[in-house]
């Protein structure tokens, strides 16, 4: 019986690759109580301003949108 392609895990990674991973790893488990806060604050921002776009006036739905989007930014955003 031949093992699936899936199940094959290639190459050996090269010590530069390593390197590389690790530092990106890194670079994600530091200083995340900060960004959790900043983060957190920021989704709730967006969400009271959704819910005030969709109860009161149109332009905070705007408002809404705009904070939302940096909410995601900064989500995904490196450091």
């Amino acid at each position: 019986m031949t093992t699936p392609a899936a199940a094959d895990p290639g190459r050996p990674l090269a010590a530069w690759e390593r390197r590389r991973l690790r530092g990106i790893e890194r670079g994600l488990r530091t200083g995340t109580r900060g960004r959790l806060v900043l983060c957190l604050v920021l989704d709730v921002l967006a969400l009271t301003l959704l819910a005030a776009g969709i109860f009161v006036a149109l332009p905070w739905l705007f408002a809404a949108c705009v904070a939302g989007n940096v909410a995601v930014c900064l989500h995904l955003g490196r450091r």
